[in-house]
């Protein structure tokens, strides 16, 4: 049994209480806590994002800003840093929106309504070019089963491509903002980005670590060191979200 497993089952009496003591959630919300267990960081996160509700778009871009949003899901993220740089007036905003998942797509350009500043590719990226069954489970849908998303509604065909060919191909000099949550598929991807360099050209980067990814702990202490080379880790709600800045 993974360590992962383990750990979820040693907590089931203590999740069950703050189950049960865990009101005024919501249908959308409360999904996102019982896959992260009703963890204390879940919590303060829980309590940061409603003191500060930007906490997640908190960056000022300059003009003609590159952003990725990687795993990208129905654009909701995206669409709000679009109406924060209008709002100050960010001229030239490019947003690269990364999306595998088939029924997210669609939900991703009707968000987005064909905003000329984004643009949507339907795959995902990490180390390699590839396909991969993805286990189809809304904002959960990840490569690797997670025990935790029960409601799974089948596996599909989705393509994945290196981050670095993309990248080039697009002729991105330097990303001056990135949201990764993909599921597990980060590890893979802060292992390219630190292996070619392309660290190093990343403006602030917000990120959640998934821990029903194998060898998750071993992966996320290795992708903090390689983080730690080039950026400073701003805030960190260890599984739910952390931020790193340029040093």
């Amino acid at each position: 049994m993974d360590r992962y497993t383990t750990k979820r089952r040693l907590l089931r009496p203590l999740t069950a209480w703050r189950r049960r003591r865990a009101k005024g959630l919501g249908p959308i919300n409360r999904p996102v806590w019982e896959a992260l267990g009703y963890s204390r960081p879940m919590k303060r996160w829980f309590h940061a994002t409603r003191a500060e509700p930007d906490l997640l778009i908190d960056v000022d871009l300059p003009a003609d800003a590159v952003v990725l949003d990687v795993g990208a899901y129905e654009g909701k993220w995206a669409a709000r840093v679009l109406a924060r740089a209008e709002a100050r007036g960010v001229q030239g905003l490019q947003i690269y929106a990364f999306e595998p998942a088939p029924g997210s797509i669609e939900r991703l350009h009707a968000t987005l309504g064909g905003d000329p500043r984004v643009v949507v590719h339907p795959f995902g990226v990490g180390g390699r070019d590839r396909l991969e069954p993805l286990f189809v489970g809304g904002p959960g849908s990840s490569v690797f089963n997670n025990p935790a998303v029960p409601d799974m509604f089948g596996m599909v065909e989705v393509e994945l491509r290196d981050i670095e060919g993309v990248l080039s191909t697009l002729g991105v000099k330097q990303v001056h903002l990135v949201k990764i949550n993909i599921e597990g598929g980060e590890y893979e991807l802060l292992d390219r980005l630190h292996e070619t360099g392309w660290m190093a050209r990343m403006g602030p980067v917000i990120i959640q670590f998934h821990e029903f990814a194998p060898n998750a702990y071993r992966a996320r202490r290795r992708n903090r060191r390689q983080l730690a080379t080039t950026h400073s880790c701003t805030w960190n709600y260890p599984w739910v979200y952390e931020r790193w800045d340029p040093k």
